[in-house]
């Protein structure tokens, strides 16, 4: 099958790569990806060619993008990939965030927070996608539901922070977490957010890791004029 799909994608157009998809049961694909995975076998090749026959104009594509981000993420997490496979899924995951519509990024940024508040979290590379999802985020222009109500996709970016932020945070992941918001944009009300969750922290962190978190909180706070 993956030859089947890899030899498709080779094609100027994507409409047979397209159908084939579709003809694909729901976990074929991720059983597939998996597999390839963690044989370190063309999964690069088989994610773009995957992202290639699935666009976000149509809801079937959309949908599938969907599934496959999320079974990449567990991937990466998991710790089965060798290291170069881990790291070109995520290089692949990071370029096709700002093609996902609205709705979509709100899901998977609520998913990062659950898991961040959860203690889920297995190795946390997969963190690396975050900041990613939250700035493709905030360029969104159209009006997006979350909760009760309707946001534009820099406030929607806004709620998460806060609550990502207002959440449990694993002691192990206090400084990554702190570190990955300076690769996202923030208001200074966003800023005031993460210093603050960091500086409940330093009470549970172990001494040798207070140098390399304040450092953090400092290039963070670098960011906004306060």
């Amino acid at each position: 099958m993956d030859q089947k799909i890899l030899s498709l994608a080779a094609e100027k157009t994507a409409d047979k790569l397209q159908e084939f998809l579709q003809t694909l049961r729901e976990g074929d694909l991720t059983n597939l990806l998996q597999n390839q995975a963690v044989k370190g076998k063309v999964a690069g090749a088989l994610l773009r060619a995957i992202f290639k026959g699935s666009p976000c104009s149509e809801e079937a594509g959309t949908l599938r993008r969907r599934k496959i981000y999320t079974c990449c993420i567990q991937l990466v997490e998991s710790g089965d990939l060798q290291k170069e496979i881990a790291s070109e899924i995520i290089g692949l995951l990071m370029l096709e965030a700002h093609h996902f519509p609205g709705p979509l990024l709100v899901e998977l940024a609520n998913e990062f927070i659950s898991a961040v508040r959860e203690g889920s979290l297995v190795n946390g590379k997969s963190l690396e996608l975050l900041p990613i999802i939250l700035t493709a985020l905030a360029t969104k222009k159209e009006n997006l539901a979350y909760g009760k109500g309707v946001l534009s996709g820099e406030e929607c970016k806004k709620q998460l922070i806060n609550t990502l932020c207002s959440g449990r945070w694993d002691q192990q992941y206090v400084i990554q977490l702190t570190s990955m918001f300076k690769d996202v944009p923030l208001t200074a009300e966003e800023v005031e957010f993460v210093v603050e969750k960091a500086l409940s922290m330093f009470s549970k962190m172990n001494l040798q890791e207070i140098p390399p978190l304040v450092y953090q909180l400092l290039v963070l706070s670098s960011k906004v004029q306060m």
